[in-house]
This record gives structure tokens, C-alpha cells and sequence, in this order.
């Protein structure tokens, strides 16, 4: 009985379609939604016991608490600026259980983005050992529990921004237009989840023209995909600030309102930080960034990665890094490095990637042992 089985499972491998850099990883529904599942259980472990603790300070209280206060019978131009961000504000709005709800749907989140993530890096055939350590130096750290379970909003706008970021590449470097209009619509849907996005998103889709393009010599395609990519997102935004400006005499309000008052000082604060010991752990994902652009020989990489994290500056200064954020930078410098890797040619830039991804791993964990927010945070948990 063994022979014939083994002929059959031959058989059926033998005429299995071979793997594109497209194809879905797993390759049955069921396993994949399986993996999901196992990814998210940790973070939502998390998310139950830190509640049941007590800890009542996070920025999804803080944004439950903003929801809760907005008159939801109104429809007027005002009352669109108030709700900016809109999906998220919404979400906090009207989901029940309030904070823990929003923490129990980011950890949900981090099990689909990391199957997502791991997907990518198969299409790209990445070495398994490049896959975990990556893994590892993204989720198994403090900052991306508590990210994903405290911090809904800026949670779900970075996995936007990483999966935009993949899909940069497949439209650009390998010229897929599916994916140049799915950027689009994961760039739009990151903006109008969290307000920090529009700085970085902005950031990673005018860099686009610097990366290595398919249509070499094509006059035009570098800002013909940078349109592609921005359209949507300043579209929502260009519609807002029309009516803010037709109804209430001025193109922002809400959340961007405020967003140059006191501008110059807090970026006396950056250049103070950065003075620091947090401060320095918090530029280490930026060098970590910069040297896998260089093994994987993408320079262009350097000025994209620098791009963002000017970006993220940018948006502490104007006001749009919301209180208790911490990490984001972090999670945006390894989600860039893992979009912007090729596939391994080589065993030796494999394991100088993975010697990267390790280093990257302790950054995540030196920038978490040092975050004064991440501190102050834990301290309502642990009482001090």
C-alpha cells in the first residue's frame, strides 16, 4: 500500500506549479489563516493580561477617550476635521469594549502582517535563517507588543506603510501595475488611519523615483509612478482640506490644526534627545538600514531610509507624533530594510544580511530598555 501513496504524493509534486514571486506563501487558505492565528496568540495573550492589570494609560485610552467626546450627530466640515484620522477615530468610536477591543484587533493585525511579511520574504527566496532572524529582530521585542496592543492606530499605519513598501518594489523594480495600485490604497488607507503617516508616507513615495526602474530610458516613468503611488492618499487629503477651507475659512483642522505651533521648539527637544542615550539607540535602526543598503548594493536605499526617518523627525516637530508613540521608528527602519532586500545571491551577502538582522535584534531591544515611554507605561503595570 506504501508504493502507490508515495508513487501519488510523487506525482502531485512533480505537477505542482512552480512557485512565482507572486504566489500567496502558504499556498492553501487554511494553513495560511492557521499561521495568522499562531502569530496573533502571543500578542493577544498580551493584550488581556496588561488590561487585566490595570494599565489604563495607552494611546488606544487616549484615543477612545478623543472619540468619545465628539458629537457624532453632526455631519458638518468642522466635524470632519474633528474625526481626522477618520478610520481609526471611527474604530475607537464605535467598536465595543473600548481600548481593549482596539488592542485585541492590533494584536489580530500582527498575526495577518507577519504571515504577510514572511510571504514576501519567500517570493523574494529568502534563506530561511535570513527569514527567522529578520522574524525575531521585528516582532519578539517589546516594542512591537507594545505597539501592536497599546497603539492601534500607529500600529495599523506602519503595517500599511510595510506592506506599501513591498509593493513599491514589485512596481517599480519588477514593474507589476497590480501592485503599483495597491501601494496607492494602502498608502491612502495609512493616512487616514494615523496622522503620522502623512509625513513618512509622503517620504517613501517621492524616494520611489530613486530606486532601480524596470522601464529604463522611458521618459517620464520615475514621476508617472510617483503619481501612481501619491493619488489616492492626497486626494483624501486635497478633498478634506477643500472643505475646511470652503466651510471654516482655513485647509486644516482637528488633529493637523495645530500642527506649526511651537514647531522650532520642539526641534530644540529633537536635537536635545538625540544627545541622549535613548537617542542614540533610536538612530541604530537608521545605520542598521544604511548597511544593508550597502551589502545588497542598493545605495539608493541610503536615501530612501534617510528620507523616512527625516520624516518621523519632521513629524515629532510639527506636532503629529501622538504622546506615548515609541518604537515607530524602529519598526519603520526594519520594515524598509526587509522591502528593499533582493533576492540572495550569494552565501556571503545571506549571512551579512543575517549578521545585519542580528544586530537589528538587539537595536529592538536596546531601544525598548531605554524608552522613557515604554518605562512610564510599564510602570502602571508593574507599580514603579
Amino acid at each position: 500500500m506504501s508504493e502507490p501513496l508515495t508513487n501519488t504524493r510523487a506525482l502531485r509534486i512533480a505537477t505542482r506549479p512552480p512557485r512565482t514571486r507572486l504566489d500567496v506563501w502558504p499556498r492553501r487558505t487554511h494553513r495560511r489563516w492557521l499561521l495568522r492565528g499562531i502569530f496573533a496568540l502571543p500578542y493577544v495573550i498580551f493584550a488581556v493580561v496588561v488590561s487585566a492589570l490595570g494599565a489604563t494609560d495607552s494611546p488606544n485610552a487616549t484615543l477612545v477617550a478623543r472619540a468619545t467626546q465628539i458629537d457624532w450627530e453632526r455631519a458638518d466640515a468642522q466635524w470632519l476635521g474633528e474625526i481626522f484620522p477618520p478610520i481609526s477615530t471611527l474604530l475607537a468610536a464605535f467598536v465595543p469594549g473600548g481600548a481593549l477591543t482596539l488592542s485585541i484587533i492590533g494584536a489580530l493585525s500582527a498575526g495577518v502582517f507577519l504571515q504577510k511579511l514572511i510571504e514576501i520574504m519567500v517570493q523574494r527566496r529568502f534563506a530561511r535563517s535570513t527569514i527567522v532572524i529578520l522574524m525575531m529582530a521585528l516582532a519578539l521585542n517589546p516594542l512591537f507588543f507594545y505597539n501592536a496592543t497599546q497603539n492601534y492606530a500607529a500600529f495599523l499605519g506602519l503595517l500599511l506603510f510595510g506592506l506599501g513598501l513591498s509593493h513599491i518594489v514589485r512596481f517599480v523594480t519588477w514593474g507589476n501595475t497590480e501592485s503599483g495600485f495597491r501601494v496607492g490604497i494602502y498608502f491612502m488607507v495609512a493616512v487616514l488611519t494615523d496622522v503620522t503617516a502623512l509625513v513618512y508616507v509622503t517620504a517613501a513615495a517621492l524616494s520611489a523615483p530613486i530606486l532601480r526602474h524596470r522601464r529604463v530610458g522611458v521618459v517620464g516613468a520615475r514621476r508617472a509612478n510617483a503619481l501612481v503611488i501619491l493619488y489616492p492618499a492626497v486626494s483624501a487629503l486635497i478633498s478634506l482640506a477643500v472643505l475646511n477651507a470652503l466651510f471654516l475659512g482655513r485647509p486644516f483642522a482637528g488633529a493637523t490644526q495645530s500642527a506649526f505651533t511651537g514647531f522650532g521648539d520642539r526641534l530644540v527637544v529633537v536635537g536635545q534627545f538625540f544627545s541622549t542615550t535613548e537617542g542614540l539607540f533610536v538612530i541604530a535602526p537608521l545605520v542598521s538600514a544604511w548597511l544593508v543598503a550597502l551589502i545588497v548594493r542598493r545605495p539608493g536605499a541610503i536615501i530612501i531610509s534617510t528620507l523616512v526617518f527625516g520624516a518621523f523627525i519632521v513629524g515629532f516637530a510639527l506636532g503629529l507624533l501622538p504622546n506615548g508613540s515609541t518604537g515607530n521608528i524602529f519598526m519603520a527602519m526594519t520594515l524598509l530594510a526587509i522591502a528593499l532586500i533582493p533576492t540572495a545571491r550569494s552565501a556571503r551577502g545571506t549571512l551579512m544580511i543575517s549578521l545585519v538582522g542580528v544586530l537589528q535584534l538587539l537595536i529592538g531591544w536596546a531601544n525598548a530598555l531605554t524608552s522613557t515611554a515604554l518605562a512610564l507605561w510599564a510602570s502602571q503595570i508593574f507599580g514603579g
